[in-house]
């Protein structure tokens, strides 16, 4: 089981894990949702900046391999699981739905969209404000 105390310990070695070792790990949706668990909004402003910009940069190396894949003729998803583990965490969205929109986040967006809503992650359900705002940037772009 462990506290919150021990979670916040081990987290470094966690995302460390999740990030360069996913096989090993947890699914993003699991992890994230996690940190929300732990209240990560009731950290200090450097322990919240450092979470925000970790998972930033998870979401934008997710959606690159997920682009890179593309090239080579399909679509991964691990901009969809990075991107609903924070919903799940209770992180903003915005500049990550922002950037999906972006042209060169094309092939994900249709991705998305043609997965959109019984594909998905059903994680989702979990985040129910988000996911309605990820359905009104799906349909918004059709």
């Amino acid at each position: 089981m462990g506290s919150e105390e021990d979670f916040r310990y081990l987290l470094p070695r966690i995302l460390e894990i999740s990030v360069d070792d996913p096989g090993n790990a947890n699914d993003p949706e699991i992890v994230l949702a996690k940190i929300g668990m732990a209240n990560w909004h009731s950290w200090s402003t450097g322990e919240r900046g450092v979470i925000e910009a970790f998972v930033d940069a998870w979401s934008h190396a997710a959606l690159a391999q997920d682009l890179e894949a593309a090239a080579e003729g399909w679509i991964g998803q691990d901009a969809e699981s990075v991107l609903c583990g924070a919903a799940r965490a209770g992180f903003d969205l915005a500049p990550w739905l922002e950037q999906l929109q972006r042209p060169e986040a094309s092939a994900v967006l249709a991705d998305l969209k043609s997965r959109y809503p019984k594909q998905l992650s059903p994680f989702w359900e979990d985040a129910p404000e988000a996911s309605a705002r990820l359905a009104t940037i799906l349909g918004a772009t059709q």
